[in-house]
């Protein structure tokens, strides 16, 4: 693994470690071998990822039901905040199907060590995969971002003129 991976790997890893609270459950427990700090803290983040997917949902339905009323620019905020909640979404399921391949990954290695060479081959791809997903998914942020600063200006010009 060349070091800039190693550096995304192990960021990646202790950034959702960080924020990872729940139990892994009992089938995780059981596919974890305890001798391997990495793999539980890729499950605990992997544990987290699901929970951060399920509340987004249950925003997105909330931003769904909230009434914007017959005005265009609160009716365009809103529905950029839905793309943002959905966005973010987005980004945590990449990011868990990132963690997950490569928990899987590192399972499979410490079973078997004979496949060492391919598994890392394809993990370096699917790593380069994930990079550009990733990249994608902070580009439309920004330009969300953007859009919702000067919908936001619009209203407050409005409402100050």
């Amino acid at each position: 693994m060349n070091r800039c991976g190693l550096k995304l790997l192990v960021g990646s890893v202790i950034a959702i470690s960080v924020a990872a609270c729940a139990d892994t459950g009992q089938i995780q427990r059981e596919l974890v071998p305890p001798d391997n700090p990495v793999i539980d803290l890729l499950s605990k983040g992997i544990t987290q990822l699901n929970v951060n997917i399920e509340r987004v949902s249950k925003r997105m339905n909330d931003v769904r039901q909230a009434s914007a009323g017959t005005d265009s620019a609160l009716q365009e905020l809103q529905a950029l905040d839905l793309s943002g909640w959905e966005l973010q979404q987005r980004q945590w399921i990449v990011q868990r199907n990132h963690l997950v391949l490569t928990r899987d990954t590192l399972q499979r290695v410490q079973l078997s060590g004979e496949e060492k060479a391919e598994l890392l081959a394809q993990w370096q791809q699917h790593r380069r995969q994930y990079v550009k997903a990733m990249e994608d998914l902070r580009q439309q942020r920004h330009q969300l971002e953007s859009k919702h600063l000067e919908v936001e200006a619009r209203l407050i010009e409005r409402g100050l003129q």
